[in-house]
């Protein structure tokens, strides 16, 4: 019984050898599916981060001479507004040299100006002087002639009065003497008139009495026409005395007219010697005038001259004024000037700090361009079907190490991600500068650092699969996590996972794998 336990147990061991060969097998297939496919998955990123070093590549390439052509026009438009302010500077100094050249002559005419019109002044206020007392003797003299024929218009006004009573009564008097001459010449004919009517009358009635009583009382009609005979006569010599006495009173009445004639021709005589002194005095006020228009045309003069005088003072203030302000604006140009030159020195400075970036950036970039060539250039050892080269892919992996080495080099001594996109806060020759051009040419489009800064970067263990989530944080904060990112570090030989069995494997069979996408795409 003992030899066959003992046969059963070699077979049962044999079995067990066999089952752990396949079950080992089974697992070295399995390990190898997963590092094959966790190859493919490295590879495939490795590839896709190199197309995105090589879009970046040329996306900085295309920024920087962006970039260049940006700051090539910067420093013209700065050197064109540099000659322009100093074209500027030499025009406004000599404007201020001519103006100080014209402010001396102005002074030194001014002052001369001044000495005549002081000169003249002093003159004329002398000549006013004498004038005046002149005038004021003149019119003391004129204010007694004045006052002189003041009192002889007086009297001639009380005399042409009483003079035009007199007349006025004068034709009165003849108005009542014509009356009077017309209604006694009319009283005369109408008593005649009337005397002669009773005449006849009394005549026709003592012919009829008479011829009534003529045959018996011839003598009584006798004594009564005797009567009326004296009757009659009486009446006649009355009529005859009033006349006399209308005649006396018409005598006197021509008397007295003569005699009112007589004081109307001394009136008149008088009258004229008046005119006469009248006319004397008037020429004599008008001169009085005419000198007093001429003496207030003189004091306008001299107010005029006063005021040319004010007007030359206030020019000349004017003058001092704008040449002040002409000299800030000389100090505030030559600091701005100073400034523009500290600024050019700046962006000198900041000029060459990118050129020297840009130069170990080209450096840099060319390394790793070479680098890659030389990867890809490798080609693995012919072996048998279904064998990888680990020597192979150990140089590889050492190469991918030093060109992520040079990447992160490249990305600590390239700008970082917010100084992709220029600050906001500009110094005044630059926002001068940009002012100018967006006022001279139309709104460009974004630039391309603007656009990258939204590129995130590598993180460690991120392979692409899968999509990263939103961030929601700002522009800031993203710039402050990148910065304070530690490099990428390349994968070195133990921190690729594998299965302990692998460790003193030199060979397995796995599949031929070709670096470029489309090869190895079409061989799967």
């Amino acid at each position: 019984m003992a030899p066959k336990k003992k046969g059963q147990g070699k077979k049962e061991k044999k079995k067990k050898k066999k089952t752990d060969i396949q079950v080992a097998t089974k697992a070295i297939e399995g390990v190898v599916t997963e590092t094959r496919e966790f190859y493919h998955i490295q590879i495939r990123d490795l590839e896709n981060r190199l197309d995105r070093y090589k879009k970046k590549w040329d996306e900085f390439f295309q920024q920087d001479k962006v970039l260049q052509e940006e700051f090539n026009q910067l420093a013209h438009n700065k050197k064109e507004v540099v000659s322009f302010l100093k074209r500027t500077l030499n025009q406004r100094v000599d404007e201020i040299a001519d103006l100080n050249s014209q402010l001396q002559g102005l002074q030194i005419s001014k002052e001369m100006e001044k000495d005549a019109f002081e000169a003249q002044l002093a003159q004329v206020r002398h000549e006013f002087q004498e004038t005046k007392d002149q005038l004021t003797m003149e019119n003391i003299i004129l204010g007694g002639k004045l006052a002189a024929l003041e009192e002889f218009q007086f009297q001639k006004a009380d005399l042409l009065a009483k003079f035009s009573l007199l007349e006025d009564q004068l034709k009165k008097q003849q108005d009542d003497y014509k009356s009077y001459v017309c209604h006694m010449e009319r009283k005369a004919l109408m008593d005649k008139e009337r005397l002669r009517k009773d005449i006849i009358h009394r005549i026709n009635t003592v012919a009829a009495e008479f011829r009534r009583f003529s045959s018996s009382q011839m003598a009584e009609t006798t004594k009564r026409a005797i009567r009326e005979n004296v009757t009659v006569a009486l009446d006649l010599a009355k009529i005859n005395s009033g006349n006399l006495e209308q005649i006396k009173e018409n005598d006197g009445l021509k008397e007295s007219k003569v005699e009112l004639c007589k004081q109307l021709a001394l009136l008149e005589r008088d009258e004229k010697t008046m005119v006469k002194n009248s006319l004397t005095h008037v020429k004599v006020i008008q001169l009085l005038s005419e000198k007093f228009q001429e003496q207030q045309r003189a004091e306008i003069e001299a107010d005029q001259l006063q005021l040319i005088l004010n007007q030359a003072e206030i020019a000349f203030q004017q003058v001092e004024g704008d040449n002040e302000e002409l000299k800030n604006k000389i100090k505030s140009l030559r600091m701005q000037l100073n400034s523009q030159k500290i600024e050019g020195k700046r962006l000198r400075r900041e000029l060459e700090k990118e050129r020297v970036n840009r130069q170990s950036l080209e450096v840099l970039l060319t390394k790793a361009t070479r680098h890659l060539q030389d990867l890809l250039k490798v080609c693995p050892e012919k072996t048998e079907a279904g064998k990888v080269d680990m020597l192979f892919q150990l140089g590889r992996k050492e190469m991918l190490r030093k060109l992520l080495a040079m990447l992160n080099e490249a990305m600590v001594v390239g700008p970082h991600i917010p100084e992709f996109v220029p600050p906001s806060i500009k110094s005044p020759s630059i926002q001068s500068l940009m002012t100018i051009e967006e006022s001279c040419q139309q709104p460009e489009p974004q630039p391309l650092l603007q656009q990258l800064a939204n590129i995130q970067p590598y993180r460690l263990g991120d392979l692409g699969l899968v999509p990263r989530p939103p961030s929601t944080t700002g522009d800031g904060q993203d710039a402050v996590t990148f910065r304070n990112l530690r490099p990428v570090k390349a994968f070195s030989s133990p921190e690729i996972p594998g299965p302990r069995i692998l460790r003193g494997i030199k060979q397995v069979s796995m599949p031929a794998i070709h670096l470029h996408p489309n090869v190895g795409g079409q061989q799967e």
